[in-house]
């Protein structure tokens, strides 16, 4: 065998050490990157997941304030219910002592017997 043989061998035995590494280069790239996709899937559910908290924490926080005014309006018709009452009643008591008063009057104009 001469030199030349040996060296075209070993040439073609190296040409194809070359292509194992560049295919297993190639598989380890592969590989982080489905890592890397994995890791991203992780983080998008788990910001998908704080995102559907928050947004519950906030249909909560509007629930909580549309029942803080329903409760506001509530005190305010309650409050208005009791002047409106506090009025009629004062009326009344005008009107009865107006009617105590006419009484009185024609009792002494007209004594009864």
């Amino acid at each position: 065998m001469s030199l030349q043989d040996v060296f075209n061998d070993n040439d073609g035995l190296i040409n194809a050490a070359g292509h194992f590494r560049a295919i297993d280069q190639r598989n380890r790239m592969i590989a982080q990157q489905r890592e890397n996709a994995a890791a991203i899937r992780e983080q998008t559910a788990a910001l998908e997941k704080a995102n559907r908290i928050e947004a519950d924490r906030v249909k909560l926080e509007r629930q909580r304030i549309e029942i803080e005014q329903e409760r506001l309006k509530a005190e305010e018709l309650e409050r208005e219910m009791r002047r409106e009452q506090a009025e009629k009643l004062k009326f009344l008591r005008g009107l009865l002592a107006a009617s105590f008063a006419t009484l009185e009057r024609l009792q002494k104009i007209r004594p009864a017997n």
